[in-house]
């Protein structure tokens, strides 16, 4: 019996169907091709491609002006204050919330519209930042209640130490520092005396943004005591005044404490004291009822207003001693007696 011979037809359709798979084959070669690319796009761009693209936009946009938020004037309304130009009030962007922009807080504005666009972070000086202490040492003492508000004792803003060198003041310190759970930030006063009129100003009133920004902490400072005058007074004094400004400016119920140590005691002498002075300080304490406050003021002698305050703080403190709810006049005469004897052991120290 005879072969049928193959028909044209079925040839051409064995041509084209390998043709097709070869063509799936190939699109499928291409497709894992075009996955593979894409994973290690993204790859690249988690990697650091993107925070190049957006650093080369920002390099192209134009600079900013660097702005002080002095208030808050209206639903998106801000007054802020530009060095040199004056102060003007501007809009805010869509994506910054007007509800966190306080006074003094540093912010950019845009070149051509003024307009808030990002809230910048509190200019320190790094020379400031590496005061901060991160590892405090493993001094230790013997805990003391020093603050009862029932007594009326006001709460202090600092403690001065004051003694020659190696009578533990620096261990104090660091007592201080082991014991609170806080930050310690440790300054020198050589690093705020520099050599430009105004950089050791400056550098206190960066110290103290520093310390806002991480409370609670406490701020050392110590200093040596030098006889004479030098050349560089006149830049110490202005650092010495704006450190004053800046205790004077914080409240002292914040949890900002500043630690002062000394080798002189004698840093500002101010007007005598007064029996008022002795009244307005002792009002608002829990005192005992015929307290003579004339005779203690007659046994002041030369005494200050800060060295009267000092004086009643001191009877609180003998009383905090005692667990006693009120001051003595017993209390008082202590206070005045250990005053009187380290004034007269300063004067013995000036002329020995």
């Amino acid at each position: 019996m005879p072969v049928p011979a193959p028909t044209p037809t079925g040839g051409i359709k064995s041509y084209y169907q390998a043709k097709i798979e070869a063509a799936e084959l190939l699109i499928n070669q291409k497709t894992q091709n075009l996955r593979r690319l894409e994973a290690q796009r993204n790859a690249l761009n988690a990697r650091g491609v993107a925070p190049f693209k957006e650093e080369l936009q920002l390099l192209h946009e134009p600079g900013s002006y660097v702005g002080e938020v002095v208030r808050i004037m209206g639903k998106n309304k801000i007054l802020v204050k530009v060095q040199p130009e004056g102060k003007y009030i501007v809009d805010v962007a869509a994506d910054i919330d007007i509800a966190t922009l306080k006074p003094t807080l540093r912010v950019a504005l845009r070149s051509d519209s003024y307009t808030l666009h990002k809230i910048l972070p509190n200019k320190v000086d790094p020379l400031v930042s590496l005061m901060m202490v991160e590892k405090v040492p493993d001094s230790t003492y013997e805990m003391e209640v020093i603050e009862l508000p029932a007594l009326g004792i006001a709460q202090p803003k600092g403690v001065l130490l004051y003694g020659p060198p190696g009578t533990g003041k620096t261990l104090l310190a660091r007592a201080v520092a082991h014991h609170t759970d806080c930050k310690f930030i440790r300054v020198s006063g050589s690093e705020l005396v520099q050599k430009y009129i105004g950089e050791g100003s400056r550098m206190v009133r960066e110290l103290f943004v520093m310390a806002r920004e991480h409370a609670p902490n406490r701020l050392y400072g110590s200093s040596r005591g030098e006889s004479g005058s030098g050349g560089g007074d006149s830049e110490v004094q202005r650092t010495m005044l704006e450190l004053l400004n800046q205790l004077d400016g914080f409240e002292s119920t914040k949890n900002i404490k500043v630690i002062m140590a000394t080798n002189r005691i004698a840093l500002l002498r101010p007007g005598q004291a007064r029996v008022a002075i002795l009244r307005i300080h002792s009002r608002k304490m829990s005192l005992q009822r015929g307290i003579n406050l004339r005779a203690l003021a007659e046994k002041m002698g030369q005494c200050s207003g800060a060295e009267v305050r000092g004086i009643c703080t001191e009877a609180g403190m003998y009383a905090l001693r005692e667990r006693r709810q009120h001051v003595t006049q017993e209390d008082f005469e202590f206070a005045v007696a250990k005053k009187n004897q380290e004034a007269n052991t300063s004067v013995n120290k000036l002329f020995s």
